[in-house]
């Protein structure tokens, strides 16, 4: 009886890196919003059944967000209704993308400009 040697796939994560920024600057355009770096502690609360993710927000705009949930397994919540909770802000929104560094989130109540430079003072890069 032969026996298959089983190789795991090699990954070329040079490749990887290259088409997921490739498709980062093509998607630029569609961004109504100028997006800003952030480190803020923040919770991802599911509207249709109350789960609260505890994690960090990443990115933040007048007209969105990306949330990176602290557990390091993502599941697919594309089009959920969630609210994020950032010290006093609470914002409601909807996901957009599940991606691997997180939940890119719409959201819908589009934040002032004195919110969004308050909260870049105090989490910005």
């Amino acid at each position: 009886m032969l026996h298959e040697t089983h190789k795991a796939p090699k990954v070329d994560s040079a490749t990887l890196r290259q088409r997921l920024q490739a498709d980062e600057t093509k998607n630029a355009h569609k961004r109504q919003f100028e997006r800003h770096k952030l480190f803020a502690p923040g919770v991802l609360i599911m509207m249709n059944s109350s789960q609260e993710i505890d994690g960090m927000i990443a990115e933040i705009s007048s007209g969105g967000l990306r949330f990176r949930p602290a557990s390091s397994y993502i599941q697919e919540r594309n089009s959920e209704p969630v609210y994020i909770v950032l010290d006093d802000l609470r914002l409601s929104g909807r996901i957009r993308a599940t991606r691997a560094d997180g939940y890119g989130v719409q959201v819908l109540d589009e934040m002032t400009e004195e919110s969004l430079r308050e909260i870049l003072q105090k989490y910005g890069d």
